[in-house]
């Protein structure tokens, strides 16, 4: 699925150090920053039930390592084309946030702001 990226997406990079943490890297790199909802990070009713909370498993997933799966950026231009390169591969891709040309790093749930104060490894 990382080849229908080729083209397409603006940056990418592996979230084997933590979504925060490797995100942070796409950042500093462009200079730009981004606003990331938590309510949209794909995350399993067996990590919500194993942490005992969805907040709990919405900040494991965010913070945790070692996923080794892909985290990049598109523009909204090439958006459509993205899906339908991905929808042949039978991936999965889940839009979590926007990129801002501000340069902050925001987390909220719902347009609500959260005041989180994680990171990953470095």
């Amino acid at each position: 699925a990382g080849q229908a990226l080729v083209g397409l997406a603006s940056s990418a990079i592996d979230i084997s150090d933590g979504l925060i943490s490797d995100i942070k890297h796409i950042l500093k790199r462009s200079q730009v920053g981004v606003s990331i909802d938590v309510s949209q990070l794909p995350i399993s009713s067996e990590l919500v039930q194993f942490l005992d909370d969805k907040v709990s498993a919405q900040q494991y997933a965010l913070s945790s390592g070692e996923e080794y799966e892909l985290c990049f950026t598109v523009s909204e231009q090439n958006r459509g084309s993205l899906q339908s390169a991905l929808s042949y591969s039978g991936c999965k891709v889940t839009c979590i946030g926007q990129i801002r040309p501000n340069g902050t790093f925001e987390l909220h749930d719902n347009n609500q702001p959260l005041d989180w104060d994680l990171s990953g490894f470095d």
